[in-house]
């Protein structure tokens, strides 16, 4: 893809996001709901984690600070990428259930570029802020000697890497649907294993472990890059590893999305 390419796909989504917000903006009381809504959940979180810590003085050696800081990056990246790539969870029903993938497929932009565009989660907005509330305040407790520029670079490119793992995940369970017709319950193993980033992955069995770190590695979206913000050189090869991932697992999800997408039937409707 050149510049040229990109500079169009990015003004094409620009014009998609600004519809969408403004059809969102029209129904405010369900737009203020549903922010109110993700919020609650996360307070609850929090308040979760606080009565763990109650009970015990560390987790596996992390302090409670330290674990806030685990859970702040997490849900940051997992908020991100929830925003703008959250679409394809519903990939089966809204598309090719009802037969609306045909219309993308005649269109000349990248059929999934155009899933993507066609929606913004912006519930998850309010929770992308609060996270990133939660690191500011747990590296305020830690020692502000973890901002440095050597780690804000890290976090950066990490954030993009976590994302971009977090996406292909969304994408190699949504293709499923082109066999299987429905995409929304194959994604119920994700949510559930997702709260996992929220702990040390010293705690799990190696079975799960292996999982955090293939299946579904959202480790890399969470554990390793928090580890390295807190120097813990035991996990140095898995550091730099979250550097460069990221598009390693999308290319391969991509791969499998245009496996997914050569076997799609219209429904002829």
């Amino acid at each position: 893809m050149n510049l040229k390419s990109i500079k169009k796909h990015l003004s094409i989504y620009i014009s998609f996001f600004k519809v969408y917000m403004k059809s969102r903006l029209i129904y405010r009381t369900d737009f203020v709901l549903g922010t109110l809504s993700q919020l609650v959940n996360l307070v609850f979180s929090i308040a979760f984690l606080t009565l763990i810590f109650t009970q015990v003085e560390s987790l596996q050696g992390w302090s409670f600070n330290e674990m806030l800081l685990l859970a702040g990056v997490g849900g940051l990246i997992l908020n991100l990428h929830h925003i703008f790539f959250f679409k394809l969870y519903s990939l089966g029903d809204d598309y090719i259930v009802s037969g609306r993938f045909d219309r993308v497929l005649v269109r000349p932009l990248n059929p999934l570029f155009q899933v993507y565009a066609s929606y913004v989660s912006d519930n998850n907005i309010s929770k992308l802020l609060t996270n990133f509330a939660v690191i500011v305040y747990a590296v305020s407790q830690i020692g502000t000697h973890l901002v440095t520029p050597v780690n804000l670079v890290y976090g950066l490119v990490a954030v993009l890497n976590g994302v971009m793992v977090l996406g292909a995940v969304f994408l190699v369970l949504s293709t499923t649907a082109f066999w299987t017709g429905r995409s929304k319950a194959v994604f119920w193993l994700f949510f559930r294993v997702s709260d996992f980033r929220k702990y040390p992955l010293g705690i799990y069995s190696g079975s799960i472990q292996l999982m955090l770190v293939t299946i579904i590695p959202i480790a890399f979206a969470s554990f390793f890059p928090v580890t390295f913000f807190l120097g813990m050189e035991e996990w140095r090869f898995w550091q730099i590893l979250t550097l460069v991932i990221g598009p390693v697992f999308y290319i391969l999800a991509y791969r499998f999305w245009k496996i997914g997408v050569s076997n799609y039937s219209s429904t002829g409707s």
